[in-house]
């Protein structure tokens, strides 16, 4: 039997400084097209606001996913490049708007999980805060995690554990599809019945691949002969036409493709 899982990193639902270096990118390399829907996307009131989308297609097919949400608490230091793309147009986590589509999600039938802030991997008091304050929205136990940008070190699933989390789904790549290091199904890091879920699939990785179909039918095969599932992460974000075209035909895709195989659908907490 395949099993596939889908799943959506929350790390940003509002566009901000993405208006300039997209735009700057498109003109230096000459891509008159990727220039004409960063216009485009100007005259879009909230580009990156796609939640209502990704319902409709998911519901269209019958399946439900996990979204993970982001309360990032990184702040602007203006001599750290690195901090412009972390703490530029973070969105709070109590923002009334994002309660309610997290309440949304949660009542249908969509799984809530906790995506650790960027530095929450080594740190308990952070991973900590982040998962009481989606418990406080939710009004129950949140069970699932995955680190933003994947971030681990030898001691993360030892805290995630210990703050009650009963699965983690960070050990992946960033920069490639597949499985790592041959890690084809859930183990166990802590000795205990705490699991980790390999992810698969990432969007960016895998709209860089011109072999991409190619690719993901070998991973379908490769999961069926290994009982592994495929755990794909596409960032609600990428759903924005013209600021990623043809990712939204990418997912609905790789749904059609799994369908075809009689896959069957699970939240990762029912994994």
């Amino acid at each position: 039997m395949l099993r596939v899982a889908l799943s959506h990193d929350i790390d940003r639902v509002s566009k901000s400084y993405q208006y300039f270096t997209k735009t700057i990118s498109s003109i230096s390399k000459f891509n008159w097209n990727g220039l004409i829907n960063q216009v485009k996307s100007i005259s879009l009131k909230r580009p990156y606001w796609t939640f209502e989308k990704l319902i409709d297609i998911e519901n269209g097919f019958g399946v439900r996913s996990t979204f993970f949400f982001l309360n990032e608490s990184i702040r602007l230091n203006p001599i750290s490049l690195k901090s412009y793309k972390l703490s530029l147009g973070r969105y709070s986590i109590f923002h009334p708007e994002i309660v309610k589509m997290i309440k949304f999600l949660d009542e249908n039938g969509w799984e809530i999980g906790v995506h650790g802030s960027y530095n929450s991997f080594r740190y308990l008091h952070l991973l900590r805060k982040e998962k009481e304050d989606l418990e406080k929205i939710l009004g129950h136990k949140v069970i699932g995690i995955r680190q933003h940008y994947l971030n681990l070190n030898d001691n993360t699933w030892a805290l995630q554990e210990q703050l009650g989390f009963k699965y983690d789904s960070s050990w992946g790549f960033t920069n490639e599809i597949g499985f790592k290091e041959n890690q084809f199904l859930p183990f166990y890091p802590t000795n205990s019945n705490f699991k980790v879920i390999p992810l698969t699939i990432m969007d960016t990785c895998f709209m860089s691949k011109s072999n991409r179909w190619e690719e993901y039918e070998r991973l379908l095969d490769l999961c069926e002969e290994k009982d592994a599932v495929m755990v794909i992460n596409f960032h609600q974000h990428v759903f924005s036409k013209y600021d990623f075209p043809g990712y939204t035909n990418a997912y609905i895709n790789l749904i059609e493709k799994a369908l075809k195989r009689n896959a069957r659908f699970l939240k990762l907490c029912q994994i």
